[in-house]
């Protein structure tokens, strides 16, 4: 709590730093503090939730019951995975309030999504009118890239060509010479196709699509 208290900041006026001042909200988002406050915070909903698979009502998601795993976080980002039965997305729910009112984070059920799977209609309707939450579709973008339980096809795949052909569009306006290109090409674009590669296996049509686009602009 020192750490977070005794906070101060500078600023530059005319290219001389003033006398310091203390902050009177804390940790600002940015300060190199910040993601290690969080990390602690996030430890604690893990507790939570790791708490909760202890009562015998709660049932694990079926491909996530093997593992124990009940959620997913990376930053703000957070998936959670329970059995479509109104018993466990309760008890999922009461963990995640519990968390929240621990730490004063709050979800943001406009900009949250739920999604279904092996169940009837009318079970997602009466789960979704529970949560009060949209119903999103699978597959959906998570950490920049589609996730789906099934291999991706090429339509899924356009982001990524869109995202290489964006990149190239920035650069071609440059006078750039040949060595150049051929280093943007293997520490930028090849980033981005490596990215996706060590997730999916990518279809071959797109393979040679971004190999053709890498071509061009070099």
């Amino acid at each position: 709590m020192t750490c977070v208290c005794s906070i101060s900041y500078s600023v530059m006026v005319n290219g001389f730093p003033v006398k310091p001042f203390p902050a009177k909200k804390g940790l600002r988002q940015g300060d190199t503090m910040s993601p290690f406050l969080f990390s602690l915070c996030m430890e604690y909903l893990s507790r939570c939730l790791k708490e909760m698979t202890g009562n015998p009502n709660f049932n694990f998601h079926p491909r996530c019951e093997k593992l124990g795993i009940t959620h997913m976080i990376f930053a703000y980002d957070l998936l959670l995975f329970s059995r479509a039965d109104s018993i466990s997305i309760q008890l999922l729910l009461q963990a995640f309030q519990k968390f929240s009112c621990a730490s004063g984070l709050m979800a943001n059920l406009s900009k949250s999504e739920v999604y279904f799977g092996g169940i009837s209609d009318f079970d997602k309707d009466q789960l979704q009118t529970a949560l009060g939450m949209s119903r999103g579709s699978l597959p959906f973008r998570y950490l920049g890239v589609p996730l789906s339980f099934k291999k991706l096809i090429v339509a899924q795949c356009r982001p990524l060509v869109e995202r290489v052909t964006t990149r190239i569009g920035c650069w071609t306006s440059r006078n750039l010479s040949y060595d150049g290109r051929l280093q943007l090409i293997k520490s930028v674009l090849v980033g981005i196709q490596a990215y996706w590669a060590q997730i999916f296996i990518l279809p071959k049509k797109i393979l040679r699509e971004i190999e053709s686009k890498f071509r061009i602009f070099l």
